[in-house]
């Protein structure tokens, strides 16, 4: 179906659209006022996931636009690129540290898709999966394509494993199954300003359990076992979170680090505060979904994510957030930072 990611006008240019009355967050991307400043602000824009750069046959005069729904436990979107070079290196993965899938479905264009593993063309109506804690170089021309970005982990929960599918092209029209999947996710795309938190979290589940069921289909070998030590890191603190004696003699004993290993991986902020942030973020989550069949007691939430006493949850809240935790469902999707990559990054880390 025809992307419509320029068919509505942005509220504020690269910003985070303030959901009111329970709708669904939306980042879009507009061009700046100076034409001369487009090209960074793309790059800027698509910094979180990729490194840009552009061709001599670039054309930025071209319609330029990218649109990204927060669902909750994913990302949905669509965008309309120029020609461009994108790259996700090992000092992305390892500095980043995100464990994600992204599928993107071409409706236009082509590219080029280089791997560790392979090397090969993706064309209209096929489907490139990336799994974002591996290397990429995509050479890609002018496209029109919708997004979805999955963490791992809810693949995996589905009993899918996509790692040997990277960088892989799968045909979205010709597989019948295939088009069942990009066209729902398009449909969810195209009514996202329509949807509120309860709507989307249905359509996040149906999502993930459309895209599990295809890729699993599509598997080829073995999972592989993600060799960048600060992905582990983090599924094992995502997996612990709970836990209030997750400290980092326990990690590090777990995954058989040095302590000054540990530390060095985290500078300059810290794993301390990197496991608070996270609690933080996974409380957020609890506290603003809308799909629990009673609303949850903040201490119910503090202990949850591993805090030992409501009182300290409370001011931990206040001062990562900047209100308390009673008053998260109708300020979730206050974005105190306008910048585009912060938000897009912000996003990303916290599904």
């Amino acid at each position: 179906m025809p992307s419509d990611a320029t068919s509505r006008p942005a509220d504020a240019a690269s910003s985070g659209d303030e959901a009111a009355g329970g709708a669904v967050a939306c980042l879009r991307f507009e061009p700046p006022a100076d034409p001369e400043a487009l090209g960074r602000a793309w790059q800027d824009h698509l910094a979180p996931v990729f490194a840009v750069s552009f061709r001599p046959e670039t054309d930025l005069t071209v319609p330029i636009a990218m649109r990204s729904y927060n669902l909750g436990d994913l990302l949905v979107g669509d965008v309309i690129a120029p020609a461009h070079t994108l790259v996700r290196t090992e000092a992305m993965i390892h500095q980043q540290g995100i464990d994600h899938i992204l599928l993107q479905f071409y409706r236009r264009g082509r590219s080029v898709v280089e791997t560790d593993s392979r090397a090969g063309p993706v064309t209209e109506v096929q489907c490139i999966v990336f799994d974002l804690a591996q290397p990429v170089r995509i050479v890609a021309e002018a496209v029109d394509a919708t997004n979805v970005v999955i963490p791992r982990a809810l693949l995996e929960q589905q009993g899918c494993h996509p790692d040997a599918l990277h960088g892989r092209p799968l045909d979205h029209d010709g597989d019948p199954f295939g088009r069942l999947v990009h066209n729902f996710v398009a449909n969810v795309v195209a009514c996202g300003d329509l949807l509120d938190r309860r709507e989307a979290l249905s359509a996040a589940a149906a999502i993930t359990q459309l895209c599990a069921s295809w890729l699993r289909g599509q598997e080829q070998g073995r999972p592989t076992e993600h060799q960048d030590v600060r992905i582990r890191l983090r599924r094992l603190i995502e997996a612990e979170l709970g836990n209030p004696k997750l400290t980092p003699a326990l990690i590090a004993g777990r995954l058989g680090l040095s302590r000054s290993t540990l530390y060095r991986l985290f500078a300059p902020n810290g794993i301390v505060a990197y496991i608070r942030d996270r609690r933080l973020m996974a409380a957020m989550r609890m506290l603003v979904r809308d799909d629990a069949p009673r609303p949850l007691r903040i201490a119910q939430v503090a202990y949850a994510v591993g805090f030992s006493d409501e009182r300290t949850f409370r001011r931990a809240f206040k001062r990562r957030f900047g209100f308390i935790p009673s008053d998260a469902p109708h300020r979730a999707d206050t974005e105190p930072d306008r910048a585009s990559a912060a938000v897009l990054r912000n996003w990303i880390e916290s599904l």
